[in-house]
């Protein structure tokens, strides 16, 4: 579900934790210029020949010389304070921007390890440093975008090792910061080399507490005639995407009609109405706002088709999504559809997690989902061979091959607010319609069932609604 976006994502109140930083394998930062600057720009290119495997790839890494070498995109100032080693770095900001440079001559299935140091000048600033995988002509190759980020107030030394993605035959490295707090990031020591020690891409899931009860045999469907049936659904009393960003998502925020649609309300920051959002030690805010509203299938499903017919909210900083959700504390293994994507309702982003540091996204322009009419968002999840095909309208969009779960997981519905990655919710109340939901299991043997800590209670403290909360159809 979404630079993601870095700030923390779904799931049960006491299983998430925040993130320092996230790995993003994908062809998205959230961010709403950064892909124009890397690529309406080009960063200066160098023709490696024959690369040593430990040696720095990146000319000038520690901008010793100034800017030579990279390609400025703006609001980058090489500086002799705020140092990591050397006497000089590179300080981001006010304003959205950064400096990047091409290394010609890595091919794809090449393992290379990024390297550097960050932080933050203020408090709520963060600076990145990324990778992208290229192809000769210079585009953007799926799945081929690895970063991280730096927010502390000390300077941070990390590295990262990935493999380059299918039709590699260039390395960009950039350096940025986001346009939001119109503060000041500081990088240096930038380092690309080859090789490198990869994480496991695939970490075994380990059962934490009792297994999850099977799902009913054959397909799941339902258009909510008969209201929230409490045998298929749960409502989420949740908070999640970090402290004071947002009031979580709210059972009264949950309505269904006579005919059938499901109405998810998302209140945005002019709300001024009765409704009080929740912290995520399930404590009363004083306003309701950035408040949400989700329902979750009672059981887990795996392998299989995700259909549902739904409108979105139409409105940046709220995000629309649709996921599966799997997390015992060790692993991450989720499937999304989420809109807004990179900061515009004409774009959704779809995205496949096994642990959180670690992801394949992309986006695509989609700009019929804002056009008031109702869309079906499908995706087909395999396991054997493991892949996640997504669709809108029966049209195919994207397939992920990397980072492609395998634990049944229950299927989400909702919508919620970020921190920065879908935009400013500058509205009062709007609503997600949901018209009906089906998945067809596909049972493939790369499915794995196992706990990830869940009782199956429902009511106070359970990060589920009561059955007294349930809403009766109006």
């Amino acid at each position: 579900m979404m630079i993601q976006m870095m700030e923390g994502r779904k799931g049960v109140m006491n299983q998430k934790t925040n993130r320092s930083f996230r790995v993003v394998v994908s062809a998205l930062l959230g961010l709403s210029m950064l892909s124009a600057l890397i690529y309406s720009v080009p960063a200066p290119s160098f023709a490696a020949g024959p690369l040593p495997a430990g040696t720095n790839l990146v000319k000038n890494g520690g901008f010793e010389q100034g800017k030579a070498d990279w390609e400025d995109w703006g609001a980058a100032t090489v500086v002799t304070t705020d140092v990591q080693s050397g006497t000089k770095a590179l300080k981001l900001g006010p304003t959205e921007g950064g400096m990047g440079q091409k290394i010609d001559g890595i091919d794809e299935n090449t393992i290379v390890t990024l390297s550097g140091a960050g932080k933050a000048g203020t408090p709520g600033e963060k600076a990145w440093i990324g990778a992208d995988c290229l192809d000769a002509s210079d585009k953007k190759l799926a799945g081929g975008k690895f970063m991280m980020s730096f927010e502390s107030a000390a300077y941070e030394q990390k590295s990262l090792s990935f493999r380059t993605v299918p039709g590699t035959r260039k390395v960009q490295v950039y350096v940025y910061k986001n346009p939001d707090n119109g503060k000041f990031a500081y990088v240096d020591d930038v380092a690309l080399k080859i090789g490198g020690s990869l994480p496991d891409e695939d970490p075994p899931v380990k059962s934490v507490g009792p297994l999850p009860s099977p799902h009913p045999p054959g397909v799941f469907f339902d258009d909510f005639k008969n209201g929230i049936d409490p045998e298929k659904w749960l409502i989420a009393k949740q908070q999640w995407g970090g402290q004071d960003v947002n009031g979580g998502v709210l059972p009264v925020n949950v309505a269904v009609t006579r005919d059938g649609i499901v109405e998810l309300t998302a209140n945005g920051d002019l709300y001024n109405g009765p409704v009080r959002g929740m912290n995520r030690d399930g404590s009363t805010r004083a306003d309701g706002k950035r408040t949400g509203a989700s329902i979750v299938t009672k059981y887990a499903y795996a392998s299989g088709s995700y259909e549902v017919k739904a409108k979105i909210v139409p409105k940046l900083g709220a995000v629309s999504a649709f996921w599966t959700f799997f997390n015992n504390g060790e692993v991450n293994h989720e499937i999304d559809f989420e809109a807004p994507g990179d900061k515009s309702l004409r774009k959704i982003m779809t995205t496949t997690w096994v642990v959180e540091a670690r992801n394949t996204s992309q986006v695509t322009d989609f700009p019929e989902q804002i056009d008031g009419n109702w869309h079906v968002y499908r995706f087909d999840w395999h396991t054997d061979p493991k892949r996640v095909d997504f669709y809108v309208d029966n049209k195919l969009i994207h397939t992920s091959y990397t980072n492609v779960p395998r634990a049944a997981s229950k299927f989400w519905l909702g919508v919620w607010f970020p921190k920065e990655w879908a935009g400013v919710p500058n509205f009062a109340t709007d609503k997600m319609y949901i018209d009906w939901v089906k998945i067809t299991p596909f049972l493939e043997k790369g499915d794995v069932r196992a706990g990830n800590g869940e009782t199956g209670e429902i009511g106070p403290g359970t990060g589920w609604a009561g059955l007294n909360e349930y809403p009766a159809p109006r």
